[in-house]
């Protein structure tokens, strides 16, 4: 079993970029990734959109007045 994950993020101020995070406890990536933005509301975030193919899971930048955990897949 793999302990890290590849994501690629996709819109925002990381856009394109490609990150390896830790697993969560069911094998799959925690979802939302929070964006700093210098106490601006609302909050920004990287949320979890779908795996391609080969492994990598495509996360897409949001800003919303509220951003909820979503359980790991």
């Amino acid at each position: 079993m793999d302990l890290h994950t590849r994501i690629e993020l996709f819109g925002g101020p990381e856009d394109g970029r490609e990150i390896t995070l830790p697993a969560g406890a069911a094998g799959g990536p925690l979802s939302p990734i929070p964006v700093p933005r210098d106490g601006e509301d609302p909050t920004a975030a990287y949320v979890k959109d779908h795996q391609r193919p080969h492994g990598v899971w495509i996360y897409k930048y949001t800003v919303s007045p509220t951003i909820r955990q979503s359980p790991v897949q």
